[in-house]
C-alpha cells in the first residue's frame, strides 16, 4: 500500500533523477532495456512542454535530447507512473510524435513503473490506427537490479536510488537502501535530501526505522571522522609551529597536516586525508567547486593526496593543488 505523501515525492524524485542526470535516460534504455542507443556527445534536458491550440496543454514528465556533433540524435520522454492512468495512451503518440518533430530526430518513450501490474499496462502497444503503432519502452520492477555494489552504486547514483526505492520494501531492502545512501554521499544537499525524502516516502514502517538506523550510524561514522581529521589538524599546527612562525601559520598547518595525514594512511584513513585537505583549503581560503570536491573524495591515493596537500601549503588557487 502506497503512503499517502509517495505518489508526489516519489513521482518528482525520479523526474529529478533524469534532470539532474540526462544520461539516465539512456542508460536505462541500453544497459536495463537492451535498446539500441545511437552515439552521442552529450545528453541535454529539453523543455518537456507541448504547445496546443486548445486547453488542456500537454506536458511530460521529462524530455531528454541525446546530441552528437551538434545535431540531436534521439529524444526520449520520460514518464513516470506509479498507478494505471488509461488516459495517458491517448497522449503518448502525442508526446512521441511532437517532440520528434521539435527535435528533429527519432523520438523514444521511456515509462518507469514500480509496480509490475503498471509495468505490464504500460508497455502495452497502443495501436494508434491501422498500421500506426507506439510501444513505450518501460522500466519496471523487473528490469531495475534489487541490489548494487558500493562501487558500481557510487558510479550510478541515480540508479542506486531507483533502486531503493523499487525494492526499499524487499528481502534485501536494508542493503540496498544501505548502498544507494553510501553512493548519495558528496552530493549537493538538496539533491541529497530529495533523493532521501523520495525513499523514505516509498518504504513500509519497518523499512522506514532500518532506514533511520542506517542514517544513524552513517552520522555516527561522520562525527568519528570529522573528530580524527580535526587530532590530525592539532598535530599539523603544533608540528608546523616547531618548524618555525617564520614560514606563517598556514604553510605550517599545511606542512602539519600532511605528516599527520602520511601517519592516518599508515593505518589505513584514506578518507581522513582527503578530508584533512579540504580543511587546510579551507583555512587558506580556497573555495571548492562540487566538482573539485567529488574529485577529493574519490582519490583513494594516498601518495596523491599527500602530494596534493603539501602542494595546498602555497597554492594560490586550488587549480594549482591538482598542477
Amino acid at each position: 500500500m502506497l503512503h499517502p505523501e509517495m505518489p508526489s515525492a516519489v513521482h518528482e524524485a525520479i523526474c529529478a533523477l533524469f534532470r539532474d542526470h540526462p544520461a539516465f535516460a539512456a542508460e536505462l534504455l541500453a544497459d536495463l532495456l537492451g535498446a539500441v542507443v545511437p552515439s552521442y556527445s552529450e545528453a541535454r534536458v529539453a523543455d518537456s512542454s507541448y504547445p496546443q491550440n486548445s486547453a488542456p496543454a500537454l506536458t511530460a514528465d521529462a524530455v531528454v535530447e541525446l546530441v552528437a556533433c551538434d545535431a540531436n540524435v534521439l529524444s526520449v520522454v520520460v514518464e513516470v507512473q506509479l498507478a494505471r492512468d488509461p488516459q495517458k495512451r491517448t497522449v503518448w503518440p502525442v508526446y512521441v510524435t511532437t517532440q520528434a518533430r521539435l527535435s528533429n530526430c527519432p523520438a523514444a518513450l521511456l515509462v518507469v513503473a514500480l509496480d509490475a501490474d503498471v509495468a505490464a499496462w504500460a508497455a502495452e502497444s497502443i495501436h494508434v490506427g491501422p498500421g500506426t503503432v507506439v510501444t513505450p519502452w518501460v522500466v519496471g520492477p523487473s528490469a531495475v537490479p534489487e541490489t548494487l555494489d558500493r562501487a558500481v552504486a557510487k558510479e550510478h547514483v541515480e540508479l542506486a536510488v531507483l533502486a531503493a526505492i523499487t525494492h526499499g520494501n524487499g528481502r534485501g531492502g536494508e542493503a540496498t537502501i544501505e548502498s544507494a545512501l553510501a553512493a548519495m554521499r558528496g552530493l549537493e544537499d538538496d539533491r541529497s535530501r530529495c533523493y532521501a525524502s523520495a525513499i523514505y516516502s516509498a518504504l513500509n514502517a519497518a523499512m522506514r526505522r532500518a532506514m533511520e538506523e542506517i542514517m544513524q550510524r552513517s552520522a555516527a561514522m561522520k562525527q568519528a571522522e570529522d573528530e580524527f581529521v580535526q587530532r590530525l589538524i592539532a598535530i599539523g599546527e603544533a608540528q608546523g609551529e616547531a618548524r618555525g612562525v617564520a614560514q606563517g601559520v598556514a604553510q605550517g598547518v599545511a606542512q602539519g597536516v600532511a605528516q599527520g595525514v602520511a601517519q592516518g594512511v599508515a593505518q589505513g584513513v584514506a578518507q581522513g586525508e582527503a578530508r584533512a585537505l579540504m580543511q587546510v583549503l579551507a583555512a587558506r581560503g580556497l573555495a571548492l567547486s562540487e566538482d573539485q570536491r567529488a574529485r577529493i573524495l574519490a582519490c583513494a591515493d594516498a601518495a596523491v593526496l599527500e602530494y596534493w596537500v603539501a602542494r595546498a601549503a602555497n597554492a594560490a588557487t586550488v587549480d594549482e593543488v591538482f598542477g
